[in-house]
């Protein structure tokens, strides 16, 4: 299987999303940085063209056209799983994640850790997903389960008390989601980056982080976002730099949707 390749676009590049204004990235002593404060938002431009595009995707996909609620294609769902990998530093391509899917329906040999990771990332977003659909609450043990899979059963015994602690307070946060776009948004950049500043769990902590911040977006009925792979590591856990980074993978994962790319 091959899916298509997504030109990174890191957070201050000529292809913002509508209402996110650069603000002077390149001047001064901090020319050439990853600036702090990378980006001033028009909240209200960028609130009625999300909603726009919203009314366009429920339109498409109401009842009476007959067709089947909007899903991402598996080429799109490996393409995240690739990101998500590349962000936690592991070592593959897109080319091994496609061959990783492909071996899956084509042989029942036994496969690598590595392939065998790759799958079932694939098949974590799917159930989350379905889950989201029918307005499942998120639960602890799904997220263990989680866990459990993507390290292929190897970390399970780092999750402590207090490990398992902090997972529930997360989950809550993630099932009792702000009611307004902009807040929902808002607190959604900051749990995550709060999550990758101090790591929930000691290995593959970015992977399941980004796990549960899809499972955030949809709480707040937003489609998954996928962040460019080359994503500078500062960007992803302090929330002013993950914000305009969230704005627009949630533009551009709705582009898809309404096939637009």
């Amino acid at each position: 299987m091959e899916f298509r390749r997504r030109t990174p676009s890191p957070p201050l590049r000529a292809t913002r999303p509508s209402g996110v204004q650069q603000t002077n990235p390149t001047r001064g002593r901090h020319a050439g940085r990853a600036p702090s404060a990378p980006v001033e938002v028009d909240w209200s431009a960028w609130l009625r063209l999300i909603e726009r595009r919203r009314r366009l995707l429920r339109r498409h996909h109401a009842p009476t056209t007959g067709r089947r609620a909007a899903r991402l294609a598996g080429e799109h769902l490996a393409a995240l799983t690739y990101a998500s990998f590349r962000l936690d530093g592991l070592d593959l391509t897109e080319a091994e994640v496609s061959r990783a899917l492909a071996r899956a329906a084509a042989t029942r040999s036994l496969p690598s850790r590595q392939s065998q990771r790759i799958r079932n990332h694939v098949a974590i977003l799917r159930r989350v997903e379905s889950a989201l659909r029918l307005g499942q609450p998120l639960k602890t043990a799904a997220v263990v389960r989680w866990y459990t899979s993507v390290s292929c059963g190897l970390c399970l015994s780092s999750l402590d008390g207090a490990a398992i602690s902090r997972l529930d307070h997360v989950i809550r946060r993630i099932n009792s989601p702000q009611l307004r776009l902009q807040p929902a948004i808002t607190d959604i950049a900051a749990l995550h980056a709060e999550l990758i500043a101090e790591p929930l769990v000691p290995s593959f902590n970015g992977i399941l982080a980004r796990l549960l911040l899809q499972y955030h977006l949809g709480r707040c009925h937003l489609p998954p976002v996928s962040l460019p792979p080359d994503t500078p590591p500062q960007s992803t856990c302090d929330r002013r730099l993950l914000l305009p980074l969230l704005l627009n993978g949630i533009e551009t994962t709705y582009r898809l949707l309404l096939g637009e790319e």
